[in-house]
């Protein structure tokens, strides 16, 4: 099982940048302490953002959006008056 909270080297790896450039980000830094550590998820979420890909969970947000509008409307006559 790989680590969620990666140090700044671990993190550059991952994203495979040099650790100065790790650096000078601020998205997914979580501070334990005195040490900075970096979420794997955020930093995920993050280029998922750039790459134009949705998330897991935005994706099921607007499924479930869509569904409960379709669902209203095949049922408005339950609702009654508005």
């Amino acid at each position: 099982m790989q680590p969620r909270l990666l140090t700044e080297q671990e993190a550059a790896d991952y994203l495979r940048v040099p650790a100065a450039t790790v650096r000078k980000l601020s998205l997914g830094r979580v501070v334990l302490g005195t040490r900075h550590r970096y979420d794997r998820k955020a930093l995920d979420t993050h280029l998922d953002r750039l790459a134009g890909l949705e998330t897991a969970s935005s994706q099921s947000m607007e499924q479930a959006d869509v569904e409960l509008a379709r669902f209203i409307s095949n049922h408005s006559r339950l609702a009654g008056p508005a």
